[in-house]
């Protein structure tokens, strides 16, 4: 057992040597009509036209952005560095401040009636109402990880139609946790979550289709993957998949030390499992797509998606992976965001190869 947990770990240093660690690329995007919005790592803009890949105007900011998004206007709103949130208006080619902030900012969303909310490690920051709601501890999933006042941890989020927004926590070996907040009445509220157990469901992205919300995550963590999806509909999460690995035979070939010749061999390791990254939903054909360490994956909106058997593997792109996660021994995600334009292209957001562009045939990047 020591000699297979041994040879198990030197494979995973193996592996990792060939990871990338990188400081350059893009951290988010927002579609702007035809366009698309890159955000730097470096904090600066990059737009693109989406049908040709070509940039288009450029757009300078007084300082580095930590948040990117679009109103419900189509306006692009910053937060930057100098703790202040912008608006910028495309007729006159200038900024027009929205509201200041404090703390450290993750992100920037609208609700249906375009007011405007902030996501910081204090919580969330209603700009009209100059409040900030946090929620209290009964509104966590996780037993593991209790927040207190501030998040350590910047949460991934998702305005649905409902004006719900959805903050989704990545801990690791830990887990996840998930919260809502009503944008409407501004209190947090309740889920029903038996079928899921948060303490080994990391989460990593959100969508909707018409009926539901979904929530997406997965990890590799020592010498196992685990990924799964569920169902939110009217606040009560049901399971759509769990892809984890399991026990499964290997052969191996060694050789023998004693005449050199090649031999085969068995042993027991993990095999099947997922790694599920960010998902979307795409309205054109009505189906739902995730990403894993196998590639993209779809499935059919409202039928039986419980065994990834049931799912369509439509790309598998080489993608370079992350040396190493901060909370879990195993490589981080490589896809960060996932989304589908009005005409069913996907736009996916790399760690290392930057920003794919998928029409059904044809892939190519925006780097």
């Amino acid at each position: 057992m020591c000699s297979l947990v041994l040879l198990t770990f030197l494979l995973l240093l193996k592996t990792g040597a060939a990871y990338a660690q990188s400081t350059e690329g893009y951290k988010d995007f927002v579609l702007t009509g035809k366009n698309v919005l890159l955000l730097t790592k470096t904090g600066q803009l990059k737009l693109i036209d989406v049908a040709s890949g070509e940039p288009g105007i450029s757009i300078d900011t007084d300082a580095p952005i930590v948040a990117l998004s679009a109103d419900r206007q189509g306006n692009i709103v910053i937060g930057e560095t100098n703790h202040l949130v912008k608006s910028y208006d495309e007729k006159q080619k200038t900024w027009h401040l929205v509201s200041r902030y404090s703390g450290k900012l993750t992100g920037l969303v609208f609700n249906s009636q375009n007011q405007c909310f902030l996501i910081t490690d204090k919580g969330i920051v209603d700009v009209a109402g100059n409040a900030i709601y946090f929620p209290d501890a009964a509104f966590s999933k996780n037993t593991e990880i209790r927040y207190k006042g501030s998040w350590f941890l910047p949460p991934v989020c998702f305005m649905d139609r409902q004006d719900n927004l959805w903050l989704g926590f990545n801990q690791g070996e830990w887990g996840g946790d998930v919260f809502v907040f009503d944008t409407r009445k501004r209190v947090f509220s309740p889920l029903k979550m038996d079928s899921l157990e948060m303490t080994m469901n990391p989460v990593s992205g959100f969508c909707e289709d018409p009926q539901n919300v979904y929530m997406s995550g997965g990890i590799a963590h020592l010498f196992r993957r685990h990924g799964s999806i569920a169902r939110f509909t009217n606040g009560v999460a049901t399971s759509v998949l769990q892809a984890e690995d399991r026990e499964t035979e290997i052969e191996t070939i060694s050789k023998d030390p004693k005449t050199g010749k090649k031999q085969k061999g068995m042993l027991i390791g993990w095999r099947g499992g997922h790694q599920i990254g960010p998902s979307a939903y795409n309205p054109v054909n009505k189906c739902l797509y995730f990403y894993s360490q196998n590639g993209f994956f779809k499935g059919k909106s409202g039928t039986d998606l419980s065994s990834i058997k049931q799912w369509n593997n439509i790309l598998k792109p080489a993608l370079t992976w992350t040396g190493g996660s901060p909370y879990a021994a195993g490589p981080a995600m490589n896809v960060l965001k996932m989304q589908f334009t009005a005409d069913g292209t996907l736009l996916f957001l790399t760690e290392h190869e930057g920003l794919g562009i998928y029409e059904g045939k044809k892939l190519r990047f925006v780097r």
